[in-house]
């Protein structure tokens, strides 16, 4: 692959969950030399609302940079432009799939496509799909919004370990 895949976060807000994959992901990606462009948005969000406090914190406490970000409304063209589309609960898989039905199949949790990143290339984890209850309450990771900042460390310990799996399979897929 000669381009970066270009990989897009998707929760409600925009402001806690999502941003959280995606300074991870982006933290992840450049200590390890992985080519990947990373962005989120939100399918009930405001525009250039800043990330909630205590998701800066924990990102902060675990050495990620929460710095400059903007909250985005998730519009059909940003699922279009994306390779791949990674939402943090099945409510979002399912808004990204009916915004732009015919991108359906490049639309995950996040915890789905790590489950199933071991099984190979992209177009082998599309033919594995049915290897996953899509409906599993398993697949969501759960909003903090309104919740103590334990919540957002929990969102943290849920997010980091899938993410990683994530930027493990981009760097193996990306040079096959």
């Amino acid at each position: 692959m000669s381009e970066p895949l270009r990989i897009l976060f998707v929760c409600t807000g925009n402001i806690c969950r999502s941003p959280m994959a995606e300074r991870i992901c982006a933290g992840i990606a450049a200590a390890t030399g992985v080519s990947v462009e990373v962005a989120s948005a939100g399918v009930g969000a405001l525009n250039g609302q800043q990330m909630h406090p205590y998701a800066v914190d924990v990102l902060r406490e675990h050495r990620y940079d929460p710095d400059g970000f903007e909250s985005r409304y998730l519009r059909p063209s940003m699922v279009s432009d994306a390779d791949l589309v990674l939402c943090l609960a099945r409510e979002h898989r399912a808004k990204v799939q009916q915004a732009v039905p015919v991108r359906w199949k490049r639309a995950f949790t996040l915890v789905e496509f790590a489950e199933l990143s071991s099984v190979g290339s992209l177009d082998d984890i599309l033919g594995a799909r049915g290897r996953v209850d899509t409906n599993a309450e398993w697949l969501d990771i759960a909003d903090p919004i309104g919740h103590p900042r334990e919540d957002f460390e929990r969102v943290y310990a849920e997010v980091e370990p899938q993410v990683q799996r994530l930027v493990e399979w981009v760097a193996v897929a990306t040079t096959d």
